[in-house]
């Protein structure tokens, strides 16, 4: 009795490999931008300190030189957290792209392994019907022989 060969099998698994690879590129991208969310929350609260800092010391009076320094501060505590965006936006977008290629080479392996699956019904199928016809054929040889009386070993 032959074995059952899937022929796109190489095919699968180069599939199965590739859906590991992506779920780990998917997991180590989601690994950065919870790292940039964290970073981004960091400058945000580090600015809302400057600002009550600034409150502060408005409250006791600032020179225009200190008022001039203040606005640059903010403006670059700005620009951190605007550049933070820009960051966690391109790492959402990685990981758009990332799920996207997963979610085909997902399909990809889902459809191969129904196209298996259908083979090796086809396959169970031609062994039942290949069993069937080599007991039809020993049945029948052995009730010619018991018609016959020939038995080839009892001589006769």
């Amino acid at each position: 009795m032959r074995k059952f060969v899937f022929t796109l099998q190489t095919v699968l698994n180069v599939k199965r490999a590739l859906e590991k690879q992506h779920m780990a590129e998917l997991s180590a991208c989601n690994a950065r931008i919870r790292e940039f969310e964290r970073v981004r929350l960091e400058l945000i609260e580090r600015e809302m300190g400057q600002h009550e800092a600034f409150r502060r010391q408005l409250s006791e009076g600032v020179s225009p030189a200190e008022l001039q320094l203040w606005g640059i501060a903010n403006r670059a505590a700005r620009e951190r957290v605007e550049y933070q965006d820009k960051v966690l936006e391109q790492a959402e977008g990685e990981r758009m792209r990332i799920e996207k290629k997963l979610i085909g080479v997902m399909q990809e392996r889902k459809i191969l392994e129904n196209l298996r699956d259908k083979q090796r019904e086809i396959y169970r199928a031609e062994q039942q019907r290949e069993t069937a016809m080599e007991m039809t054929e020993f049945l029948s040889h052995e009730v010619f022989e018991d018609q016959t009386g020939s038995t080839g070993s009892r001589g006769g």
